[in-house]
């Protein structure tokens, strides 16, 4: 019987090959959810002492794949909180431009950060937005 094929080696094969996509795939899915949630966090810190009056994100982690929103009350004013988050989110960027790295470049072409600050709605402190988003459109 020349020419004839088993088809048990071809199941096994079949087998061996769809394990490796899968092992491939949560391998590439999990490095880039952890290389959005050490990014995410820098660009987008919580301001000191405010409190957290909203938080969602719409995949596995917080700061990770998909969106993530957090709103924060602080009874600070306005130009004070955007002033803090041009400092320190400034520092970080001017860092990651000084000392060039493969990953934060990755992360920078991958993620995208936003901070939105307005005066509170009962008129006294402020209202920050922070939206993070990575691997996604």
């Amino acid at each position: 019987m020349e020419g004839k094929r088993s088809l048990g080696k071809g199941a096994i094969g079949c087998f061996v090959v769809g394990i490796a996509v899968l092992v491939c795939g949560g391998g590439l899915f999990f490095s880039f959810d952890r290389l959005c949630l050490d990014y995410l966090p820098q660009r987008l810190p919580l301001y000191p002492n405010a409190r957290i009056t909203f938080r969602t994100h719409n995949f596995i982690t917080e700061w990770g794949m998909g969106n993530t929103v957090f709103i924060l009350d602080t009874d600070d004013d306005p130009d004070t909180v955007r002033a803090w988050y041009g400092v320190h989110t400034g520092t970080f960027l001017r860092s990651s431009l000084e000392n060039p790295s493969m990953i934060i470049d990755v992360q920078r072409r991958i993620a995208r950060a936003d901070v939105t600050v307005q005066r509170a709605e009962d008129g006294t402190g402020s209202m920050v937005t922070l939206l993070g988003t990575c691997v996604n459109n």
